[in-house]
């Protein structure tokens, strides 16, 4: 079950880098907290990690550069929890865990280099 697991978040790390951008130098968004919102109190969770309780999923958050899966409700996860910048807008990538990220090209100075535009 484990090996399952990791196949399908290797799968969905390769999906997402080969649709992320063309070299064009897309730029993409940053994913923030919204005013009030925190996560530390949200339980860690992951593969070797016990899972979350049953109205939670776990999903995995980029802030500020630091990576950290944590157990949210996925309803309201890009609602009320997180928002990204320079007019793109959140998404969830299906995977264990979750992958919360921003889409859409970024503009404005508040954006990252894409992933597939850097050498």
């Amino acid at each position: 079950m484990r090996w399952m697991k990791l196949v399908g978040c290797c799968l969905t790390v390769m999906a997402f880098t080969a649709c992320g951008s063309d070299a064009s130098g897309d730029k993409q968004g940053r994913l923030a907290l919204r005013d009030g919102q925190s996560l530390d109190v949200a339980q860690e969770c992951g593969v070797d990690l016990p899972q979350c309780p049953q109205s939670l999923g776990c999903f995995a958050f980029k802030l500020d550069g630091v990576t950290q899966a944590r157990c949210v409700d996925e309803a309201s996860v890009c609602t009320e929890l997180v928002t990204c910048t320079g007019g793109t807008t959140c998404a969830t990538l299906l995977s264990y865990p979750g992958q919360v990220t921003c889409s859409g090209t970024c503009t404005g100075p508040d954006c990252d280099e894409s992933v597939s535009s850097q050498p």
